[in-house]
């Protein structure tokens, strides 16, 4: 066998380990993706992204831009959450406050809630804070409810922004 003939065989030999290494790489060692078998049902979400100012006298804001209706089968758990964005203005005090809740079916609820301070004593520029709320309740009745998101605070300056709410049911 000449020069060329071998050089053709180990070409011909690497190739044929690379495709070799490639198929067993393929069918016994790579793990297939999984699909659902059904794709996720009692998902409920909005978004808004406008700008929410506090109103006066302490009175509740409701984040008109993100209301949806959701139901609730018999023993179904309910997993809220809930994202978005808090503005201290620069003019308002130190110790300014936002507080964000959860209206569901007209009724706003105690707790769960995000409650943010400034507590910015030294600076008088404004602060911006990322917020979630993730709640989870298992004594909610079977039923159809509305949810909405509300919120209030002691400086009008003061603002949220950018919120996204999703709801799931599950057993």
């Amino acid at each position: 066998m000449g020069k060329g003939s071998s050089i053709l065989a180990t070409i011909a030999l690497v190739i044929g380990l690379g495709v070799g290494s490639f198929v067993i790489y393929e069918h016994f060692i790579l793990i297939p993706p999984t699909t659902p078998d059904a794709p996720p049902e009692n998902q409920w979400f909005d978004t808004a992204s406008g700008t929410y100012y506090v109103l006066s006298g302490n009175a509740w804001n409701t984040i008109a831009a993100i209301k949806f209706d959701f139901n609730v089968s018999s023993g179904q758990t309910v997993h809220f959450l809930l994202i978005g964005v808090i503005n201290f203005d620069d003019s308002s005090t130190p110790s300014s406050y936002v507080e964000v809740k959860l209206k569901i079916a007209g009724i706003i609820l105690f707790y769960p809630r995000i409650y943010v301070r400034r507590y910015n004593l030294d600076s008088t520029e404004g602060l911006r804070m990322s917020v979630s709320l993730q709640h989870y309740d298992n004594t909610m009745t079977s039923g159809n409810y509305s949810i909405e998101i509300v919120l209030r605070g002691n400086s009008t300056a003061d603002s949220a922004r950018d919120f996204s709410l999703f709801v799931q049911t599950f057993n």
